[in-house]
């Protein structure tokens, strides 16, 4: 390995990676960043299995990268630490050993650091199975969001950043060693933010993939657990003590705020009250300890009505009435839909509707006094809490609905241009209520300026109300499909058997002729059978796309004279069944006013093709007859009949 400063350090501790490691280091490989500008350096933690081996054989095949083995520490602090002090890069980026960086990030994250003169770069990631992780802290790019008063600036607060190597050297940050530390990244993470000068966001480049691994060191972290008590403890306790001084006061209520409520309160969830009676005692007894010794009063100011509820029944020890309490005013997620889509020329117009109801019809329970909207609760509430926690009108009203679109391959999401509009509805004093919105996908702009990646992106939704976020990718909305040409192919819009909403480029996921409706004419030249669609655009210029399409040649006839048993019980059912079904390739054909399918066939017999399976209502069995001048849907006793 070629020795001298270099730009980044990525420093990767290991400890039986498995296959996870493969992807890691084929991100690695795809860097844009010239490989003689950084190293990597893997600290594997005593690893019982051929992880060592693995390591060597990937140092032999690059110039760039280093090893060292270690006697298991049971963590990856120590191994973080020692790649640290190995490093040689200006700055220093730590990976877990199953995660990726997207291709562009050494290059991109650098050069942001140098622009700006970062101490820290928070650049954006995506998370495998969470299509709204950390969105709001990735809205924009920021040369310095030190000052942000509406959440920490380094939050989330793992390591996977970009961190000046200086700041680490010079003032000894290196992470909690010990064994076991649970959340060790916010220890890390508290000691930088004492000392950052200038700490920013990259969120136009996508920097991290934090691929989310069942049995993970972070999936064993449960409240049931004593440890997971005595670490938040030393967690609030280390971002009091080192975050300590008045020039750190926002810093410090931000980053304390942020554990009370995602831990502490966030304990008292609709998982609470199903727990056994001994594992409810421990939990309040743990939380009711550690608000009193780290939480003061004026931390509630900066919870929502909810959570504020929690806190003061938590504060005045009434721990049957809190208990009650996550039956009685439940965390009922908002859940978006999509409508309706259409193009308006080059961009997605989408209609949405957003309910906050859970899967068996819940509500919050809401009625109207004065005007206002209230927390329609029994009288025990009222007579412990503070008159003010049941009043929600201002939390209804500021309420949004926001669309985003999440690639299936890179799993990056961006967020689309979007409104909302409050209904009400008061039906003998109880209210019910809804939004509205509107959104637009712009497929040129949208990944924060530029193009989106073609390829399938699934629309997802984000509802906030009081603070609270449900980010999902939205499910069971069953709207025709929406087609448009551009430039490069064609972007379809459509619901998914799973109910996902998928915008689609390029045919990468449904072929166009599942999109697509026929009209009933059909002609034969030749050899080539051309089927007549509805569906597509039929403006402009002749266009032509190649596609698949599903069909059945086998004679009907001959089918139903050779398994009549099969038949019959099939027609009952109205089911074509497998036999004989193959995928062929066909074109999509667009001229003079006119969309069809071409596909060639040497057939002269009544055949079944699979057309429209992806639009609501429709049969997509179709059975196009000898003659060739019709198409009809199939089923019933349709079935082997040749017209």
């Amino acid at each position: 390995m070629t020795e001298g400063p270099v730009k980044v350090s990525v420093v990767v501790p290991t400890y039986r990676p498995g296959k996870g490691l493969n992807r890691l280091v084929a991100s690695l490989d795809a860097q844009t960043l010239p490989t003689s500008d950084w190293e990597v350096v893997f600290v594997d933690d005593g690893s019982p299995d051929d992880t060592y081996e693995r390591l060597l054989a990937i140092q032999s095949a690059r110039p760039n990268v280093r090893v060292e083995r270690i006697e298991n520490s049971g963590w990856p602090c120590r191994p973080r630490n020692i790649g640290t002090d190995l490093a040689r890069g200006e700055y220093v980026a730590y990976m877990d050993h199953d995660d990726e960086l997207y291709p562009d990030a050494l290059r991109a994250a650098y050069e942001f650091a140098k622009a700006n003169d970062s101490d820290v770069v928070n650049g954006k990631e995506a998370r495998t199975h969470d299509s709204g992780w950390a969105i709001d802290q990735y809205r924009a790019d920021s040369g310095q969001v030190i000052d942000r008063t509406d959440f920490h600036p380094l939050i989330p607060t793992n390591p996977h950043k970009l961190y000046r190597r200086a700041l680490l050297q010079e003032h000894s940050i290196r992470f909690r060693e010990g064994g076991r530390v649970l959340w060790e990244d916010i220890f890390f993470n508290v000691l930088v933010a004492r000392h950052a000068k200038v700490i920013s966001t990259m969120a136009s480049t996508p920097y991290y993939h934090w691929f989310s691994t069942p049995g993970s060191g972070s999936s064993t972290f449960v409240r049931s657990s004593p440890e997971w008590w005595y670490w938040l403890d030393k967690v609030v306790e280390a971002v009091n003590t080192d975050l300590a001084g008045e020039e750190l006061a926002t810093q410090r209520r931000l980053l304390r705020v942020h554990q009370y409520r995602s831990r502490l309160l966030d304990s008292f969830n609709n998982l609470y009250a199903p727990r056994d009676a001994a594992e409810r005692k421990m939990i309040f007894e743990k939380a009711s300890a550690l608000q009193a010794k780290h939480f003061p009063e004026s931390d509630d100011d900066h919870l929502n009505r909810s959570l504020r509820m929690r806190a003061q029944l938590l504060r005045r020890g009434y721990r049957h009435l809190l208990e009650r309490l996550t039956v009685d005013d439940p965390n009922i997620p908002g859940a978006a839909r999509i409508t309706d889509a259409q193009w308006d020329g080059a961009v997605l117009r989408l209609s949405t509707r957003a309910d906050w109801e859970d899967s068996t019809g819940r509500r919050h329970r809401l009625v109207e006094r004065d005007g206002r909207i209230v927390k329609d609760l029994p009288k025990a509430y009222h007579d412990a809490l503070s008159p003010d926690l049941f009043d929600v009108t201002d939390d209804i009203h500021a309420a949004t609905v926001e669309i985003g679109v999440r690639s299936e391959a890179s799993r990056v999401t961006w967020m689309a241009s979007s409104a909302s509009e409050l209904h009400t509805a008061v039906t003998d004093g109880a209210v019910r209520w809804h939004l509205t919105g509107t959104a637009t996908v712009d497929p040129a702009t949208d990944a924060m300026g530029r193009p989106l990646e073609r390829g399938v992106w699934l629309i997802n939704g984000r509802c906030t109300l009081a603070g609270t976020v449900q980010h999902r990718i939205i499910r069971s909305s069953h709207i025709p499909p929406a087609i448009r040409f551009d430039d490069d192919g064609v972007i379809a819009v459509f619901s998914r058997t799973d109910g996902a909403v998928a915008l689609d480029f390029d045919q990468t996921e449904s072929p166009l002729t599942r999109l697509v409706c026929p009209t009933g004419r059909v002609r034969r030249i030749g050899t080539v059978t051309s089927i007549e669609v509805s569906g597509l655009p039929v403006d402009g210029d002749r266009r032509e796309f190649a596609t698949t399409l599903d069909i059945d040649t086998e004679s009907l006839a001959r089918r139903a004279r050779r398994v009549p048993r099969r038949v019959l019980g099939r027609l009952r059912r109205r089911d074509p069944g497998p036999r004989g079904w193959r995928t062929v390739p066909a074109r999509i054909v667009v001229r003079d006013g006119v969309a069809s399918i071409e596909v060639e066939l040497q057939t002269k017999d009544a055949f079944l093709v699979r057309i429209g399976e992806r639009v609501p209502g429709f049969q997509p069995v179709m059975q196009v007859s000898r003659e060739h001048t019709l198409v009809r849907p199939y089923g019933g006793l349709a079935r082997g009949v040749l017209s």
